[in-house]
């Protein structure tokens, strides 16, 4: 095979990559960065995302299962404030973190690696 077919192939090739891997950068628009796409939790989930948990404030009722989605290229822990509900320890990004409430109460939570992050889940009956 000539140089010039060698260097055609390879151009081809770097082409081809470059265009395999904007079309999967394109294509999942909620990235892990938080960048851009669809960043509304479900109804009882919550997403950490640019340093806030979204949304700050969550209403559900007893017995439901709450999950936090790291949704940040940082990890970030969930911890309650005053330890009545089990806290998560480091989420690593994409990675998720469930807990049920099994009574009613206000819950305030925060990050213990970025302490300006908090938020609340409201429990009712």
């Amino acid at each position: 095979m000539s140089r010039r077919n060698i260097r055609v192939l390879v151009s081809l090739t770097l082409i081809g990559a470059a265009a395999m891997f904007i079309s999967c950068s394109s294509s999942n628009p909620a990235s892990s960065n938080g960048g851009g796409g669809n960043m509304s939790p479900g109804p009882d989930s919550v997403n950490i995302v640019n340093f806030a948990f979204t949304p700050s404030n969550l209403a559900i009722t007893a017995g439901t299962k709450v999950t936090w989605t790291n949704k940040s290229n940082t990890a970030h822990t969930v911890t309650s404030d005053n330890g009545t509900f089990t806290s998560s320890g480091n989420i690593a990004p994409n990675a998720t973190y469930e807990f049920t409430f099994p009574s009613a109460g206000t819950f305030n939570y925060h990050c213990t690696i970025h302490p300006s992050m908090a938020a609340t889940v409201t429990v009712t009956p």
